[in-house]
């Protein structure tokens, strides 16, 4: 019995904190204000609170506006409607986005991607190329590697870590600083700057790059904003893209905003995208039920006589050709 018992206790030192006492561990009171894990990422403890999630409908400066779309003066259609949003449980949120060094720990051959279009070539750089897969599968690895559970941001607490308690259109208030910008007005393709994390001033709670340099995945599936309050939401059941959040180095002014939202296919490796990482237990939240798109919405089918007139379905048809219209 005493053998059973000694190699029970050998399993769970070697396998370190159960799920109920991670949780348990991290959300205590007691728990430091700072942590650094094995690989050297920086992490700053974010406690529970409440906050306005979203744009909130007032003039934004002219010089936040990109130049002809006066129409955004009042931010995007998705930034809205504003409402509050309340995060119950502390997390870990880290300091810094994830580097080459440290993703390449997990992924050696990411080091082939190092430079690609004249970014992202140092250690100390954000690491960019790599997909929402890519960024959930090295949340597992290190959560695996620490004993402790390593995520991505869900959206809201992205926002409400970003925000640190301010209510501005960024943490530095409603306009953003030069020393943000890098290639904000940049056009057509990728311009090689550097994109050495924390070399811009952090927001209150110690997070850098909230705004630019590189945008982040977030956890949750793009989907419109709902009018009643929520706790700890986690999002869309499912979708078609990912959250992105904070802008890039070649986003303009505008699109770093606190509120600004982007989203891409969870598959997609470019030039602006990388991620940053969250340590804490996923809130227990249900994602919401996905709404029926507006033109899926009272359709009744109807058996029509002509539906078989037209075109024959055995021979290529095309019409057109049709002018593209930009939106």
């Amino acid at each position: 019995m005493k053998r059973i018992l000694l190699a029970i206790s050998v399993i769970c030192f070697v396998l370190g904190p159960s799920p109920i006492e991670a949780k348990e561990k991290l959300a205590s009171e007691q728990m430091p204000s700072t942590f650094t894990n094995s690989i050297g990422m920086k992490f700053v403890r974010i406690g529970p609170g409440t906050f306005q999630m979203g744009q909130v409908d007032t003039q934004l400066p002219v010089e936040v506006v990109p130049s002809g779309l006066d129409f955004l003066r009042t931010g995007d259609f998705d930034e809205r409607p504003v409402r509050s949003v309340t995060v119950t449980q502390p997390f870990y949120m880290a300091v810094f986005e994830v580097t080459n060094f440290q993703y390449e720990l997990f992924d050696p051959s990411h080091k082939s991607l190092r430079g690609k279009e004249g970014l992202s070539n140092d250690d100390d750089e954000a690491v960019i190329n790599v997909s929402w897969y890519d960024a959930q599968a090295f949340c597992r690895w290190l959560s695996d590697k620490e004993s402790l559970p390593h995520r991505l941001p869900t959206e809201a607490e992205w926002e409400y870590a970003c925000r640190a308690g301010t209510t501005g259109n960024y943490y530095t208030g409603d306009t953003l600083p030069e020393v943000f910008h890098k290639n904000a007005r940049r056009t057509g393709g990728p311009t090689p700057v550097s994109l050495a994390v924390g070399k811009t001033p952090p927001n209150p709670w110690g997070l850098y790059d909230m705004h630019g340099n590189i945008e982040e995945w977030c956890l949750d599936w793009y989907g419109p904003y709902r009018h009643n309050h929520q706790t700890d939401p986690v999002g869309y059941e499912s979708g078609n893209f990912r959250v992105t959040r904070g802008g890039s180095h070649g986003s303009k002014v505008y699109f770093l905003r606190s509120a600004n939202r982007m989203g891409a296919l969870p598959a997609c490796r470019n030039w602006m995208t990388g991620f940053r990482v969250v340590l804490g237990e996923m809130p227990e939240t249900k994602p919401l039920k996905v709404l029926p798109r507006p033109h899926q919405r009272n359709v009744v089918q109807r058996s029509r006589g002509d539906v078989m007139k037209g075109p024959d379905p055995d021979k290529p048809y095309f019409k057109g050709p049709r002018k593209y219209v930009r939106i």
